[in-house]
Order: C-alpha cells, then sequence, then structure tokens
C-alpha cells in the first residue's frame, strides 16, 4: 500500500483531495519499530505525528502510569504539528509496528503551500481533541465530587466565580 493510500485510513487527512494526499505522503518518514522498543519517553521534544500503519504501540503517561494501546489507523502526537512542547507520554511498540512520521517543520511548509488543507487537518484535529476531552468529563466530574474538590476546581479556574 502506498503512502497516498495509506493516509485515507486516517481521520486528519479525510478531507483531502488526492493531490493534496499525495504532496503530503511525500512528507512522510518510515519508521518501523520492534516490539519492545521505545519510540519516545515523556519529557522528549514532541516534534512530529506519527501515524500507526500496522502494529501496535503501547502508551504510558507519565505521572498517572495509564496505559492506552494503538493501532493501525491511528495518529499519535497531532498538536506537536501546531504546537512546541514535548511528549506526555512513553510510547512502545508492542508488536512489530509500520508507522510514518510528518515532522512539524515539514508540515508547516505544507501549510504555506496548501492552507486550506492545513485548515482541514487542523479542524479535524480539533475536533478529535474535543471529543476525547468530552469523554474524560465523568472521569473529571468524579474527581471533583467533593465539595473541597470543587471549591478548589472552582478558584483554580476563576478566583472570583464569577459566571457560574
Amino acid at each position: 500500500m502506498s503512502d497516498t493510500d495509506a493516509l485515507k485510513r486516517f481521520a486528519l487527512f479525510a478531507d483531502l483531495g488526492d493531490a493534496e494526499r499525495d504532496e503530503l505522503a511525500a512528507l512522510l518518514e518510515e519508521r518501523d519499530v520492534s516490539a519492545g522498543e521505545t519510540l519516545f519517553e515523556a519529557g522528549d521534544d514532541a516534534d512530529a505525528l506519527l501515524l500507526v500503519l500496522d502494529g501496535a504501540v503501547e502508551l504510558t503517561a507519565g505521572g498517572s502510569g495509564a496505559t492506552l494501546r494503538l493501532g493501525g489507523g491511528d495518529a499519535i502526537g497531532g498538536l506537536s504539528l501546531f504546537a512546541v512542547g514535548t511528549r506526555e507520554t512513553r510510547a512502545v511498540g508492542r508488536e512489530a509496528t509500520a508507522l510514518r512520521l510528518l515532522r512539524r517543520e515539514d508540515f508547516l511548509r505544507y501549510a504555506e503551500d496548501h492552507p486550506r488543507a492545513a485548515f482541514r487537518i487542523a479542524a479535524a484535529l480539533a475536533s478529535d481533541v474535543a471529543q476525547h476531552a468530552r469523554a474524560a468529563l465523568p472521569d473529571v466530574r468524579r474527581a471533583t465530587a467533593s465539595p473541597g474538590s470543587v471549591a478548589r476546581t472552582r478558584s483554580s479556574v476563576d478566583p472570583s466565580g464569577a459566571g457560574e
């Protein structure tokens, strides 16, 4: 399967035309990892989006130790295309895994030449982030269920309590 065809599997690129997808595919770097191989550590520079073509990658959160297993069709680190920062998780191959990397610097050059395509990618990423945030709300509500927790949460967001 070509990288152009592989991009069709990812929601981030679903709204791109074939020519836009072809040009983006030309920027991808091939990366394969074996079972147990570390892709990155928490605290490493987040400078690329990783696309899992086949195989599996396990992410482990630095603070909580919570894990998430991702497989073919999943993307890791979409915000790194737009924001400078560090990785919040450790990523390890759980089996032989085929990946493609899209580096921020390459994406930003692509965005200059294809602003509408870059906007569609950003919109898809924003939708994905919003979906994950909505899914996390029940956990946040449970964590802030005690009166002291709610008061601390309110004061950390808005010390005046205005707007409630």
